[in-house]
């Protein structure tokens, strides 16, 4: 009995991994190529898995680009989490100049979400609107402690105008052509946001 226990543990572990597999490549595919570029196939092909076993883990592939979207939030918690270990009046330049940079905009499949989804997930209609601005709101609400223990109606506009201003900035970096354009517009979102702390 305890056997058959221990290999009943063992098969939802196993089974609790691939599919954070699945999700966690689903995250980068669609950070990096946007939703019409999931193809649940090229997600399972990738993880060693053919596409049958995709419904062992998921209903359909909007559950998929869900758990994807909730994965792709890892950036927010790395890119909060640096400016927290900083003294609270150096947060906002931090938070600044770790966002708006050329290694996140050449690498959105380890970026941002809202960068990378933001229009995406607007148009897609369905639930993903409330989706995106369920977590949007999050951020917003971390930012804002984040940036000032009183989370006051003037700490979440800061924290709105911060958001703003970095997913605004690369969406635009990434959107441009020409590389000194794209580099000149990091630069300049940073320097505003700093000018205006």
């Amino acid at each position: 009995m305890r056997l058959q226990l221990g290999l009943m543990g063992k098969r939802a572990d196993d089974k609790a991994e691939t599919r954070q597999r699945i999700i966690s490549e689903a995250s980068k595919i669609i950070r990096r190529d946007g939703l019409a570029g999931l193809k649940v196939a090229d997600v399972m092909a990738a993880t060693g898995l053919t596409h049958g076993a995709f419904y062992a883990h998921f209903t359909d592939k909007n559950k998929l680009i869900e758990a994807a979207f909730h994965q792709a939030l890892d950036h927010r918690e790395s890119w909060m989490g640096s400016a927290r270990k900083r003294p609270l009046d150096e947060r906002l330049n931090h938070l600044l100049k770790t966002y708006l940079t050329p290694k996140h905009r050449d690498t959105p499949e380890q970026g941002c979400a809202f960068a990378a989804l933001a229009r995406e997930f607007a148009q897609a209609g369905g639930d993903f609107p409330k989706i995106f601005e369920t977590e949007f709101n999050i951020s917003v609400e971390r930012l804002s402690v984040l940036l000032d223990n009183d989370a006051t109606p003037e700490v979440r506009q800061t924290a709105l105008g911060v958001l703003s201003l970095c997913v605004g900035g690369m969406v635009l970096a990434r959107a441009v052509d020409d590389q000194k354009l794209s580099n000149d517009v990091l630069k300049a979102a940073t320097a505003f946001g700093a000018h205006h702390s």
